[in-house]
């Protein structure tokens, strides 16, 4: 089947009988709050949220109007998150959640659909990690912690090499390997001091006595040991040490790191003041700054913590806003106050195009007829408009 014809990972989580009874009862815009009480008392879930109170993005039912909420890992649940389709009776599909995260309809997630979860909403959202590429000099690149590749899907959109990747997820390895040919891709647990060595010396091999440009990751943010670099005591407490510990053997011109806000105030904020007083002690100078995806073209509310440390030059400055961001807590447009910058994308746009689904129907492999695609997020995911034709055309 053609590329232009086709469609990847269109495929619905299955639901309940009684979660597809809470989910018809939740209008656009809503929430558990408007689950009639003869469905709240069939599920002890509901009833202690009723009785307590609980999260209005529980149950919640996408805008077509707005951009989406967080996607998280659990969107196949409606009790997790905002995650019902806007129009129809289900959670989002599989594709649906990768277009929300700015994947291009041309990558393709591989493996058991549990994973396919998890490598969507882990993700970096690639058109945010192509604003913040878009900062720094391109050149040959290192992606840590790299998961389905869309912090290095967006770095390569903004022009930067990726030489070698690593991740500990085999799944996740398989999928960046299948979107990313031309990646080294070593699935090794750099917790192990053998495995790290090993990811080193493919770098260090590849650079051939040259620098690397930039040595980007994700490492989840409870992996930093206020001990040290490398605690091997505690594996949840290594990973942002890790990463530290790979700047200081390559010393590269440019450290990328992507986090999410809780990094912040983990700890007390300890996990972040470390990473800054380790990159200052590197001689980087260091900048971290909290960016909102939306903003960047990215048809969600999410919002990430970007540190970047730089050895050649005295400022970083972020990424140049293009969308108006959503106050966090908003629900309707009205609460977006005017600000000279257009109406981030929203979820109609990024997904009123894609076939119809009942919950638990779909297939890997669906056939898409191009007449279907109508607004230009929907062109720039299907390969037909550059990244910069979309924004002149989506902000005139």
């Amino acid at each position: 089947m053609p590329h232009e014809r086709t469609l990847w990972n269109h495929v619905a989580p299955p639901l309940s009988a009684l979660d597809l009874e809470m989910v018809r009862a939740v209008p656009p815009g809503g929430d558990w709050r408007d689950i009639p009480a003869e469905i709240i008392a069939k599920s002890s879930r509901l009833k202690q949220i009723s009785k307590s109170g609980g999260r209005t993005t529980y149950y919640g039912r996408l805008r077509s109007d707005m951009p989406s909420y967080t996607i998280s890992t659990y969107f196949n649940r409606p009790g997790n998150g905002t995650f019902i389709h806007p129009t129809q009776d289900r959670t989002i599909s599989l594709r649906e959640a990768a277009r929300l995260q700015s994947f291009p309809d041309s990558f393709r997630f591989s493996g058991p659909f549990s994973s396919i979860l998890k490598q969507v909403g882990n993700a970096v959202p690639p058109l945010l990690a192509r604003a913040v590429g878009e900062t720094l000099a391109a050149g040959s690149t290192v992606d840590l912690f790299c998961g389905a590749g869309g912090l290095s899907s967006g770095l390569q959109q903004a022009g930067h090499k990726i030489m070698v990747a690593a991740d500990v997820d085999p799944h996740m390895c398989q999928t960046y390997s299948l979107n990313h040919p031309g990646v080294r891709v070593l699935c090794r647990d750099m917790s192990h001091r053998n495995e790290y060595q090993e990811v080193l010396e493919e770098i260090e091999n590849r650079l051939r006595g040259r620098t690397l440009s930039l040595l980007a990751g994700g490492p989840p943010c409870q992996g930093f040991s206020t001990a040290g670099w490398w605690n091997s005591a505690d594996n949840r407490n290594i990973l942002l040490g890790i990463m530290l510990r790979a700047v200081r053997d390559l010393m590269p011109e440019q450290v990328l790191i992507e986090n999410v806000p809780g990094i912040k105030w983990i700890a007390g904020g300890t996990y972040l003041q470390r990473a800054l007083s380790v990159l200052g002690e590197l001689d980087y100078t260091v900048v971290f700054r909290v960016l909102h995806a939306e903003q960047y073209g990215v048809p969600q509310r999410r919002t990430r913590v970007i540190i970047v440390g730089l050895r050649a030059r005295d400022t970083w400055d972020p990424p140049q806003l293009l969308f108006q961001a959503i106050p966090r807590g908003c629900r309707f447009p009205v609460c977006v106050p005017p600000c000279g910058l257009p109406f981030p994308v929203t979820v109609g746009e990024a997904i009123a195009d894609l076939p119809r689904l009942v919950p638990g129907a779909g297939a890997e492999v669906v056939p898409y007829d191009e007449v279907w695609t109508t607004t230009e997020y929907q062109r720039l995911m299907r390969g037909k408009i550059s990244f910069h034709q979309f924004v002149a055309r989506r902000c005139l």
